[in-house]
C-alpha cells in the first residue's frame, strides 16, 4: 500500500512539474490556438528589456513586443477591416495562478514605435526561474501589469465594429 501511495505522489509531482513549465496558449479569433514558446521570443528579433525593481536594481530580460507576437500570429492591423475589428479588442493575459491583466489593442498600437509591453522568456542570466517562466510579461512603468508564469494570452472582442452602409 505504501509503495502505491509513494508512486502516486511521485506521478503527481512529475505532472505538476510538467504543467509548471508549459508555455502559454495564444488564442486569436479566426486563427488556430498556438503556444508562445520561449524559443519564439529569443534570437535575432529579441530585444533587451530593462526592468528596474523597487530597490533600484536593474534586471535585463530578452523578449519581443506583445504587439509583434500578436501580429505574427494572426492579428490584422494592415487592412481597414483589421483596423475596424481590432479597435474594440483587448488582450487578456492570465498567469498560472489566475492573476490576469488587460491591454487594449489601441494601447499597444499607440506605442508601436516605442513598445512598452513585452513577452520575455529569459534574462541576461539565462532562462526564467520556474516561478516566473517559461514566459512572462514585462510592462515598462507598470509593475502591476507585469505578470509571471503566463498560462494564456487571449485576444477578445468587446464589440462588433461592422461597417454599415448608408442608404
Amino acid at each position: 500500500m505504501r509503495r502505491h501511495l509513494f508512486a502516486t505522489v511521485l506521478l503527481l509531482l512529475a505532472a505538476a512539474a510538467l504543467l509548471a513549465f508549459e508555455p502559454p496558449l495564444l488564442r486569436i479569433p479566426g486563427a488556430a490556438d498556438r503556444t508562445v514558446t520561449p524559443e519564439s521570443l529569443a534570437g535575432k528579433n529579441a530585444r533587451d528589456v530593462r526592468l528596474e525593481g523597487t530597490d533600484g536594481d536593474v534586471k535585463i530580460y530578452h523578449g519581443v513586443p506583445l504587439l509583434e507576437v500578436l501580429e505574427k500570429n494572426g492579428l490584422d492591423l494592415r487592412t481597414m477591416a483589421g483596423e475596424r475589428r481590432s479597435a474594440a479588442e483587448v488582450v487578456l493575459a492570465t498567469a498560472r495562478d489566475g492573476y490576469a491583466v488587460v491591454f487594449s489593442v489601441g494601447e499597444l498600437r499607440m506605442n508601436r514605435a516605442n513598445p512598452k509591453v513585452f513577452l520575455v522568456s529569459e534574462s541576461a542570466a539565462g532562462p526564467l526561474p520556474e516561478n516566473e517562466g517559461p514566459v512572462r510579461l514585462i510592462v515598462y512603468g507598470d509593475v502591476v501589469r507585469s505578470p509571471y508564469a503566463l498560462a494564456k494570452i487571449e485576444l477578445k472582442p468587446l464589440a462588433e465594429n461592422t461597417r454599415t452602409e448608408k442608404k
